[in-house]
């Protein structure tokens, strides 16, 4: 009795299918060493943090909070400075305004 060719043996079709799921898994199987590797290397690339991270870290805050600290002492000081040339002028300007006062009598 012959077969039609769209009249495909089940067992025949099953055996496929596992060759196929066979030859996927051999796949990903000879794949893994090169992953594994790639993943190791990448691992040993990658540097952990050191040991005195925290260190740095809070020494670097220190230093920020003492640089803002820095630059509102020297506003203030800038600040006083100004008044202070401004209070010059005017007791200048009074000594000058008072001796032309002497020289007009």
């Amino acid at each position: 009795m012959a077969r039609s060719s769209s009249d495909v043996d089940p067992d025949l079709l099953a055996i496929s299918e596992e060759q196929a799921r066979l030859e996927a898994t051999i796949a990903a199987t000879m794949a893994e060493p090169d992953r594994l590797k790639r993943q190791f290397e990448e691992s040993n690339a990658t540097l952990p943090p050191t040991d005195d991270f925290l260190e740095r870290q809070r020494q670097k805050d220190f230093e920020e909070r003492a640089t803002r600290g820095k630059v509102r002492n020297e506003h203030k000081s800038q600040r006083r400075s100004l008044m202070l040339l401004i209070l010059l002028v005017i007791a200048s300007a009074c000594l000058v305004a008072w001796g032309i006062k002497l020289m007009g009598h």
